[in-house]
């Protein structure tokens, strides 16, 4: 047989194989007859914009201070515990909760003797104990107790009384009092202007026993979410965690968020624990749901030409970039390019809720407005490993979430790819050859 003809032959043969797709070859195959692949306008302008590559030596650090620095400023996203805020701190009374009065000196404001005729003034009764109340004979004790308890026994010589859904409260020769909203002191006040009116000069002391008109929801990665009571004792983000019974090994502390008003906040309490940043300690407030998240969204990935690609989580919101090749077990010493490791990182400021890319109007031909989508802001660093000190600034480079990691190939890996995949034909067309001869 002619060699030209065979060989003519072949290679007609392998060319209506590619055209008749997975009707001859094996494996896995996709038809794209019925898929527009047609390049639209935004896709190709995506395509011509350029981006900045910043190397990652000993310049850099002097610009870019690192995320564990004590002296990087912090920023409180609410209201937080401080010292100056835990001493303008009030308690406000709301519906449901359960009051002590005691009035000195006059044995006849005992709750012995006046439940007959609370119960004729329509008082509804105390509310037993439950899971979210809390009960204690002080600030103090109510503090001691974590926010858990039930009700606690009305005192000697004084009336427990429970806040009625109206808001007010009846006490003896003073009637109706309007409660909600005041403080202990206020509602003091109240009553001894009240008492005035039949006893001279009276003497009160009224407290907060039971705390049931106000809740904050703990949930998330914890080892106890429970819903934690607001009390006269400033109520915080870590303690509304530590009552949880703390975080699990696994939980994403930087990332703690306090839903307030439908809006989210995000809290880093890593920050608080680490290095004692008071700026994170949130005061908590009546209906906020603080939800510890895991790490899922706090990740790395490392991609590229690795003894092993993976994502990698992040330790408690820190990771650097040697941590993360390590975790890949380095790169592949066979195929990679030392001097191309790139870090590449995106801004959360450009996705919408849910995670779809934010888009700008343009101006059509015809004078509609249709969306275009921004391009992409995206930082770029490169680290060269043949460098004696680039092994010791890869253990100062500090990642953020999502980040990605790409170990580039090197170009004799790349041509020796090509050679794997011309290889089976050219072996196919030698042999061929051979037996024609």
């Amino acid at each position: 047989m002619n060699i030209k003809l065979l060989v003519s032959l072949l290679a007609g043969a392998t060319f209506a194989a590619s055209l008749t797709g997975c009707a001859i070859a094996p494996g896995p195959y996709l038809d794209t007859d019925r898929l527009d692949q047609t390049p639209s306008p935004d896709s190709v302008a995506q395509a011509n914009v350029k981006y900045h590559v910043q190397p990652i030596d000993v310049t850099y650090f002097e610009t870019h201070p690192r995320m564990g620095d004590a002296t990087l400023a912090s920023v409180c996203p609410l209201t937080c515990l401080t010292k100056d805020t835990r001493k303008l701190y009030a308690y406000h009374i709301g519906v449901n909760d359960q009051i002590s009065v005691t009035v000195w000196d006059h044995p006849e404001f005992s709750s012995a003797g006046i439940s007959a005729s609370s119960g004729a003034a329509g008082l509804p009764p105390l509310p037993s104990a439950t899971p979210g109340g809390t009960a204690a004979s002080g600030g103090a004790s109510a503090g001691a107790a974590g926010g858990t308890g039930g009700s606690s026994a009305p005192e000697a010589g004084g009336v427990t009384v429970r806040v009625a859904n109206d808001g007010s409260i009846f006490f003896p020769r003073v009637g109706r009092v309007q409660a909600v909203g005041k403080t202990a002191q206020e509602l003091q006040e109240s009553l001894t202007k009240g008492l005035s009116k039949t006893i001279r000069n009276p003497q009160l002391d009224v407290r907060i026993t039971g705390f049931y008109s106000k809740q904050v929801q703990v949930t998330g990665d914890l080892k106890q979410p429970a819903s934690q009571p607001i009390t006269d004792v400033p109520l915080s983000v870590i303690d509304a965690i530590n009552r949880s019974g703390g975080a699990n090994p696994d939980a994403d502390l930087q990332n703690v968020g306090i839903t307030r008003d439908g809006h989210r906040y995000a809290v880093d309490v890593a920050a608080l624990l680490d290095r004692g940043d008071i700026q994170q300690n949130v005061l908590l407030q009546d209906d906020d749901i603080i939800d510890v998240p895991d790490r899922t969204k706090s990740r790395v990935f490392v991609l590229g030409e690795l003894a092993k690609p993976q994502t990698v989580p992040m330790n408690r919101g820190h990771l650097t970039l040697a941590d993360a090749l390590a975790n890949a077990n380095s790169i592949d010493p066979r195929s990679a390019d030392p001097r191309m490791i790139y870090v590449i990182r995106g801004s959360d400021q450009q996705f919408a809720k849910g995670g779809m890319l934010k888009t700008s109007a343009i101006t059509s031909a015809d004078g509609s407005m249709a969306p275009a989508a921004r391009p992409l802001d995206l930082s770029v660093y490169k680290l060269d490993m043949t460098q004696v000190d680039a092994l010791m600034l890869m253990t100062q480079f500090d990642l953020h979430p999502r980040d990605v990691v790409y170990v580039q190939v090197a170009s004799a890996a790349r041509f020796n790819r090509v050679l794997e995949q011309i290889s089976p034909t050219i072996q196919t067309l030698f042999y061929t050859i051979q037996t024609t001869r």
